[in-house]
């Protein structure tokens, strides 16, 4: 790492300052928020994630083969009864949130 040497201490104090405001604002971030980030565009963020998880899942059950699927739950039940209702759900979520941060 590389170091530089500071002979201001004013300097000094602003740099220390500022390494204590990156820590705290790390530790209030957590866990999600390192993955997500913070700002205007984290519900974006989460909801896209939460869409592409599900389409994923929807995909690797559509390719699996028909002897390894539940014969309970087929194709048509989990499209229009899991992944239909969740991606229209995020969709106007999305507008909804869309809408009321814009009137007019």
């Amino acid at each position: 790492m590389n170091k530089i040497e500071v002979q201001d201490p004013k300097v000094v104090s602003k740099i220390i300052a500022a390494n204590a405001e990156t820590e705290k604002r790390k530790a209030e971030l957590g866990i999600l928020g390192k993955f997500f980030g913070s700002g205007e565009n984290v519900r974006l963020y989460i909801v896209g994630t939460i869409a592409i998880i599900v389409l994923l899942i929807a995909l690797i059950y559509t390719l699996t083969p028909q002897p390894f699927r539940s014969a309970d739950f087929g194709l048509k039940e989990m499209w229009t009864l899991i992944v239909l209702p969740v991606e229209s759900t995020i969709v106007g979520y999305l507008i909804g949130s869309r809408s009321k941060e814009n009137p007019g």
